[in-house]
């Protein structure tokens, strides 16, 4: 049967038992009181079990104290000591394929997010559109009388529908949560992010010493408590994802203080501790030998004093904003006690793929620069060594301590080795699960976590969601195993494959392929016939003994089997990370032909992600805008692109055009108008003529400001503007979202007076995507 008729099976088979099923939803969860039917026929379920997941991000195995780390996490702790820690969990490895599996309890392939939703293709496996059919556990719960909140990062829906227009369908609110407080990106300044609040662009709160984290916690708190004070025994589902800790590294001062000095060994004695506290708390076996570091990847004490200096720091700053994320996590779990509520409470923590390697040899003071080809040197970075941490930066560590992070494994995020997709998972609920403190060695599967949740409260699943019918979870439950310890021979077959690395678990055995490893390079290409590995996971989960020689006919039953599941979960076709860049510029031309070279805004408008952005950074252009002024000494944004690291605005400097272009690190030029525009209604326009780029990486941009009929400014720059300015960073008229382009000017302000009729002009016949080879 096909993947598609599969699905049409599926979908029919749901629709059938619609009737049969109806009964069985309008059915509380496990513990509640009866009550009245609802008046919009929803069931509201009393004294059931709330649910509060925790979503890290990038966290390895063996970062978090309580899996063997020296982070110290004690609210991780906490919850482990009062359930049980799962050994033996696996991921996607990569945040957006992770997350719509865990969500939906189907398989990353089924659901179209085989990879991240930023790369979205054509392909059924990748287009990042959610199935109507493939409902997620807050559909579930909140069509079983459940209040549900998410919190945090949302990144798993299509760019291009990430914008204040919609559509909403794969938001939040349109995935089955109530309320929806967070960012619709990979990641966040964690100083000046982009929020959203439920499908409404906000600012930040602007207090003293803010910092994302911590505003999450508050927003948590709070959705909890307005649920409770108008329904005291209504449950609530709680996904809180945290930015941390994926980069930026970001955390106050003081955190980072804390961990000075405490990563000064290196990463290679690092690993060697981390592995002795993972066999004592027995989480891999007595003898685990630690996998090899990759090829090329320097010992510690190879490096320079400067160097280690350098890495040193990037490993504090990360301990710090895990940590401080992990405090956060602990206001939350204080007030549900207070409240009387902890003990009743199902919690999960897990992460959603490994370490991350994206920071390269050196690491990044600008994550931005992933996509540049010429890593920073130790140099340059040095230049951020004291603000590193801080709002001045944006940081990612060296990739030595990605494979640290994920002791004792093999690689790190986005392979299908361990390192990439064997991370913690925690699950306590203090009222149901006596086990507490145990370690679990069952195989788990981030599309088991959702089904198991439904099973320990006894919520089926819901047979329509938004009178569509739902296609069966694909993962299954788990929940036997908070009574009875499972065995690492047991359990299913199950595949991972993200951009050609592929592999294969079962019953304690994986094949896996080393497609690609240089995570930070985004231009990999190859062919995808690299031989399969053959690992005893059991005896040798770091993967230091390749068996495939030895065990042909093994090899062979298990590459049949992923062929199988490849061809049932829509795998197939296998692509690289570098086709889908190529493909998606392919969209954004297409769009630039279709518009004829023109983006015209009746006012202004913010979050306008960047992939259906104006290409400003890339082409010159021709801004033309009306202007109606309170008076002449206005600072505002007239347009903005990208924040303090990276980007292109105009401004209004006290009434004064203003055009300002900034590098990744933070260097720019500015050209300043001697006369300010009138007040009152105007005529603004600017004109940027982009020169070839000369040997010397700059180009030459004429840059022309015309209010009326004067000309304000005529004059030539010379600048390198980058063309990507960062994961997080929007486009905006009439608003700079985010950090500023423009120092020291107030974000996320409304324009004052009106700004009307904005409209960006390109040649039409312009190639404006250099990366699709033009």
């Amino acid at each position: 049967m096909t993947g598609t008729k599969r699905r049409s099976a599926l979908r029919m088979l749901a629709l059938a038992g619609t009737m049969l099923g109806a009964c069985l939803v309008a059915q509380p969860p496990a513990g509640a009181r009866d009550t009245a039917p609802a008046q919009s026929g929803e069931v509201q379920a009393r004294q059931a079990p709330n649910v509060l997941v925790w979503m890290v991000d990038d966290v390895g195995f063996g970062q978090i104290s309580s899996f063997g780390g020296l982070v110290d996490t004690p609210n991780i702790d906490r919850v482990a000591s009062m359930g049980l820690r799962y050994a033996n969990y696996h991921t996607a490895p990569i945040c957006s394929a992770a997350r719509a599996s865990f969500l939906t309890g189907r398989m990353p392939h089924t659901i179209h997010v085989g990879g991240h939703a930023a790369g979205a293709t054509a392909s059924p496996g990748y287009d990042a559109k959610i199935p109507a059919e493939d409902g997620t556990i807050a559909a579930n719960l909140h069509a079983a009388g459940y209040a549900t909140f998410a919190v945090g990062k949302w990144d798993h829906l299509p760019t291009e529908e990430a914008t204040p227009a919609g559509p909403y369908t794969h938001w939040a609110l349109g995935q089955g949560f109530d309320r929806f407080y967070g960012f619709l990106a990979a990641d966040a300044d964690n100083f000046n992010p982009i929020l959203v609040n439920d499908l409404t662009p906000v600012a930040r709160p602007r207090t003293p010493d803010y910092h994302l984290s911590a505003d999450l916690a508050d927003k948590a708190i709070g959705m909890i408590d307005v649920s409770h004070a108008r329904d005291p025994a209504r449950p609530f589902f709680m996904y809180w994802a945290t930015g941390a800790a994926h980069a930026p590294h970001h955390a106050p001062p003081e955190w980072i203080a804390k961990y000075k000095g405490k990563f000064d060994q290196g990463w290679d004695k690092v690993r060697e501790q981390v592995l002795a506290r993972e066999i004592a708390q027995g989480l891999v076996p007595e003898g685990t030998k630690m996998a090899p570091p990759p090829e090329g990847m320097p010992a510690w004490d190879s490096l320079s004093p400067e160097a280690q200096k350098l890495y040193a720091r990037q490993m504090e700053v990360f301990a710090a904003s895990l940590a401080y994320a992990d405090a956060q996590f602990g206001r939350i779990l204080d007030h549900l006690q207070a409240m009387g509520e902890l003990d009743n409470t199902m919690i999960v923590i897990v992460s959603d793929n490994g370490a991350s390697a994206e920071g390269g040899p050196n690491g990044l003071f600008n994550e931005a620069q992933v996509t540049g080809g010429q890593p920073p040197s130790i140099a340059s970075n040095m230049r951020f060594y004291d603000d590193w941490g801080g709002p001045k930066t944006y940081p990612h560590y060296a990739y030595g301590w990605a494979l640290a992070g994920d002791t004792p494994f093999r690689y790190w995020k986005q392979t299908t080795h361990e390192g990439g997709t064997r991370v913690p998972l925690v699950i306590a609920w203090p009222d149901r699960i006596k086990a507490q403190g145990q370690v679990r060695q069952n195989f788990v599967h981030v599309a088991d976590i959702a089904p198991t949740i439904l099973d320990a409260l006894h919520v089926p699943l819901a047979p329509t969601v938004n009178n569509v019918a739902q296609a069966p979870m694909e993962g299954a439950s788990v929940a036997a195993s908070f009574t009875q310890p499972g065995n690492p021979r047991d359990g299913r077959a199950q595949y991972v494959e993200l951009y050609g690395n592929k592999g294969l678990w079962e019953k304690g055995w994986s094949i896996v392929t080393t497609h690609r490893t240089r995570t930070w390079d985004w231009n990999t290409a190859r062919t995808f016939d690299e031989p399969w590995e053959l690992y005893d996971l059991v005896t040798d989960p770091g993967e230091t003994t390749d068996l495939a020689s030895s065990q042909p006919e093994r090899v062979a039953a298990m590459a049949r089997e992923f062929d199988e599941q490849a061809r049932r979960y829509h795998v197939y076709p296998i692509h690289n990370l570098s086709d889908t860049a190529a493909e998606s510029m392919g969209k954004a031309l297409a769009d630039f032909r279709r518009r004829k070279g023109k983006w015209h805004f009746p006012g202004p408008v913010g979050n306008i992600p960047s992939t259906v952005a104006p290409p400003i950074s890339m082409l010159g252009f021709t801004m033309t805008a009306k202007l109606d002024l309170p008076d002449a000494k206005v600072t505002a944004p007239v347009f903005s692109s990208g924040g303090q690291m990276g980007g292109i605005a105009l401004y209004l400097n006290e009434g004064r055009p203003e055009l300002l272009l900034r590098a990744v690190d933070g260097s720019g030029v500015s050209v300043l108008a001697d006369k300010p525009v009138p007040s009152g209604a105007s005529a603004l326009e600017l004109d940027l003529a982009k020169g070839e780029r000369g040997a010397d990486g700059l180009s030459t941009y004429q840059v022309t400001i015309r209010s009326g009929d004067a000309v304000l400014v005529d004059k030539p720059v010379r600048f390198a503007l980058p063309w990507y300015f960062g994961l997080s960073e929007t486009f905006g008229v009439g608003v700079d979202n985010g950090s500023p382009v423009l120092a020291g000017a107030a974000v996320d302000v409304p324009f004052p007076g009106k700004l009307t009729d904005v409209e960006f002009a390109f040649d039409p016949e312009a190639r404006p995507f250099p990366s699709l080879g033009h």
